[in-house]
């Protein structure tokens, strides 16, 4: 299979839009010369006339019939435009005639031209009164003379048009060629370098036509060279966090199996088993955040209540609440309409409120607000501990990382991946203050028009 080639591409259309162009000009010229040429030769015949009524006297009487010879009697050139001249009295006697022109019918009418067919040729006829109607004169010419000098003015202009025919297609590829080597070059630069992610394309010797596409270039290797830092930064911080419950489930076990006494070993098999835990939450946060992240849009969005999603995270938060005697309280106005993905925006949710409870003290207070505002939807999480540092806000959602004062045991990928599915809906996390004094998180997203139907599957 042959490849396209831009440059023959370039040069057959710009070929077939010259041979157009030529073409087109060609009928022109023709058409404009035979135009000026049809315009010289008929004055040449008026001219004529005038002339032969300027020479002859006032009045016809005593002028005597005369007959022109061939014009190849007087020694003329043959292609000579020697014009045929009938010349008549007022009553329609011929006074003068041409041995080469028939006999032309009188036909003392208004001035005017006509063609006629004699002797095999095609003759040019002009006929017109002089001022006192006293002579009447037929001045022709053969139309092949016309033609012959049609040929002189043509063929010269012609022959031009057509060496430029022949040498505008080699010109035309040269030019391209050497206006395509900037493409060469841009080729040799990316063939050549051993990380195209090292510079940029886009320098002062690019064309202002390739500029905007080295400048798209370089922002896909821009945003190829962060996915990289970053997949590199994410797989050495999830090296680092496995490594410690890794190495902590193998000193237990290795202590386990050293043990005599059975309680010491069952001390540290449950050790082992809560870094086992520990271990498979972490890789079970990973695994969640990849899919997410790797997610361009939402398959299974729908319509539903925001409101509905913070109360199932709620019931299923109500355990561990009351086990540290935590209360849990639900606000909303009613304008929760969103759509979204039920599962993600319920694992958001939990996520946020596993944040809460971990740092909410015991016997304290977690609320969820919902309600909606201009065009978007909030829930926001409060509680009342010991909230986030004024500098550690810039930094809450990285991965893995942990505010300062973080208490439980967690991986510090929570926010991470409810920042994820925020991103999915068009929506962001903000963090700051709560009134009760500790952490507050709000997640806004755009609000659904209200006119969807709610009895929609789902919509609750």
């Amino acid at each position: 299979m042959i490849r396209p080639s831009l440059n023959r591409r370039l040069v057959l259309r710009l070929v077939a839009g010259i041979v157009l162009v030529w073409c087109a000009a060609g009928g022109w010229l023709a058409w404009r010369s035979l135009h000026e040429v049809d315009e010289i030769f008929d004055q040449m015949l008026v001219r004529t006339a005038a002339s032969v009524f300027a020479v002859m006297p006032d009045t016809a009487a005593g002028v005597g019939a005369v007959r022109l010879p061939d014009k190849k009697l007087v020694g003329s050139d043959a292609t000579a435009q020697r014009p045929a001249i009938v010349l008549r009295d007022a009553r329609g006697e011929r006074l003068v005639e041409s041995a080469e022109l028939p006999v032309l019918r009188f036909d003392p009418g208004d001035a005017h031209f006509h063609s006629i067919s004699h002797d095999g040729r095609r003759w040019r006829v002009f006929q017109r009164w002089d001022a006192r109607h006293q002579y009447w004169i037929q001045v022709g010419a053969p139309l092949d003379e016309r033609d012959e000098l049609m040929r002189k003015l043509l063929a010269p202009a012609l022959l031009a048009l057509l060496a430029l025919l022949v040498l505008v297609p080699p010109t035309v590829f040269a030019g391209l060629r050497s206006g395509l080597k900037p493409l060469r070059r841009l080729t040799r630069s990316l063939s050549a370098g051993a990380s195209p992610m090292a510079a940029s394309l886009t320098d002062e010797r690019v064309p202002v036509e390739l500029a905007p596409f080295t400048e798209a270039i370089d922002r896909l290797v821009d945003r190829l060279r962060l996915s990289l830092e970053h997949e590199r930064r994410f797989t050495a911080d999830a090296a680092h966090e496995l490594r410690h419950p890794l190495a902590a489930l193998r000193l237990e076990l290795d202590l386990a199996g050293r043990g005599d006494d059975a309680a010491v070993r069952a001390l540290h098999l449950q050790r082992s088993q809560e870094a086992l835990d520990r271990m498979q939450r972490l890789v079970a946060q990973l695994l969640l955040l990849a899919r997410v992240e790797k997610l361009a849009e939402l398959d299974d969005a729908g319509p539903l209540r925001l409101a509905s999603v913070a109360e199932a995270a709620l019931r299923d938060a109500s355990e561990r609440a009351a086990g540290r005697s935590i209360e849990l309280s639900l606000d909303h106005d009613g304008n929760d309409f969103v759509l979204g993905s039920r599962s993600l925006l319920g694992i958001l949710v939990q996520n946020l409120l596993d944040n809460a409870l971990r740092h909410a003290p015991d016997h304290g207070e977690v609320n969820v607000r919902v309600g909606g505002h201009d065009e978007r939807v909030t829930l926001e999480v409060n509680d009342n501990g010991a909230g986030f540092a004024a500098d550690d806000t810039a930094r809450l959602g990285e991965r893995f990382h942990r505010p300062e004062g973080s208490v439980g045991e967690g991986s510090g990928l929570g926010l991470s991946i409810a920042q994820a599915i925020a991103h999915l809906h068009h929506g962001e996390l903000a963090f700051g203050r709560s009134a009760l004094g500790g952490a507050r998180v709000s997640f806004s997203l755009p609000r659904a028009a209200t006119a969807v139907d709610p009895h929609v599957p789902g919509y609750v």
